[in-house]
């Protein structure tokens, strides 16, 4: 009896600890240095258009704000992405609250059979009481093993672990939503007639005179963080019209393309001219200098958009950038 008493004492601190584990060493994973949290949903029943078409929906319904929503969609590719952001709660009381405001991407790609959902480019703003902005941490910066846990790896960091902890339940949670949403449909299938991939017109890359080519992958920071500052046009190739109302929001990797995204009014006539997969220019020409002399000029093809009350979200995969 007292051997019973005994190990009945020690149930609590071993569920604890198995508890614990969820969040230690390898829990949160990290590709190509980049934290990346990765589900792999399997529905037997469902064909790559059902799922799509699932998973649209949770999307749209789940994150339906001007500061979550769906951001891009390609029914024929069976990919969707979604921006986000939203409190992470580390406590609360009636007389304080401890959260975080948390960014980040969900990236989902359909198949026959099965999806693929991923968590990224997160990112952290945390208000503190010693200054007035909010600090702002990566999680490539914060909440890996290097930087959320002690040295032996069998502890969560006193900051730094509750964002781990938060973020890798807010990950569990979102997948296991998507799951749920996909189970639900298991019950209602019905069938889908397929949908057949557009063909992408490939062209030759003419050299520009006085520019130098570079990768989209390969542009360099320095050069990135200038963007902001310089006038932007953006050109559009069919039809050769131009807007100088564009706002640039900057680069991101989605669906392992590198994109830009801008803000541009619908009612721009480049806007207008600019179909799936049309070809566009972003020129940018450095303050004090003329518009018809950039020193960058990124092409992109067109991808997506999402509305942003009277101004559109174009997402663009880029295809060349020239550097002067």
């Amino acid at each position: 009896m007292k051997q019973l008493l005994f190990a009945l004492l020690f149930i609590p601190a071993l569920l604890f600890a198995q508890e614990d584990q969820h969040y230690l060493a390898g829990a949160v994973p990290v590709a190509d240095g980049k934290v990346v949290f990765t589900r792999e949903i399997n529905a037997p029943s469902l064909s790559k258009a059902q799922i799509y078409q699932q998973l649209l929906k949770w999307g749209q319904e789940n994150f339906n704000t001007k500061e979550s929503r769906v951001a891009y969609q390609n029914e024929a590719k069976g990919e969707i992405a979604i921006i986000g952001e939203e409190y992470i709660v580390f406590s609360s009381t009636a007389l304080s609250l401890d959260r975080a405001m948390m960014k980040y991407r969900i990236i989902i790609e359909c198949k026959e059979h099965a999806c693929t959902l991923q968590l990224a480019g997160i990112r952290y703003e945390y208000n503190v009481s010693y200054q007035n902005e909010p600090e702002k941490y990566l999680a490539e910066e914060w909440i890996t093993d290097e930087y959320a846990l002690n040295k032996s790896k069998t502890k969560l960091n006193r900051i730094s672990g509750k964002f781990r902890k938060a973020t890798i339940d807010f990950a569990d949670k979102t997948f296991d939503s998507a799951a749920n949403a996909l189970g639900a449909q298991l019950l209602t299938a019905a069938p889908v007639e397929p949908v057949s991939a557009p063909q992408r017109e490939t062209r030759p890359v003419a050299p520009m005179e006085g520019f130098v080519a570079f990768q989209a992958d390969k542009i360099p920071s320095t050069i990135l963080q200038m963007l902001p500052d310089n006038a932007l046009q953006i050109k559009a190739v069919k039809g050769n019209t131009t807007d100088a109302n564009v706002e640039w929001k900057g680069i991101g990797n989605m669906f392992g393309k590198t994109i830009s995204t801008i803000s541009i009014s619908k009612d721009s006539p480049a806007y207008k001219a600019i179909g799936n997969n049309d070809v566009y220019r972003l020129s940018f020409s450095k303050p004090g200098t003329s518009a018809d002399a950039p020193w960058i000029i990124i092409e992109c093809r067109k991808q997506g958009e999402t509305a942003e009350g009277q101004q559109t979200m174009l997402i663009g995969e880029i295809t060349n950038v020239w550097i002067k």
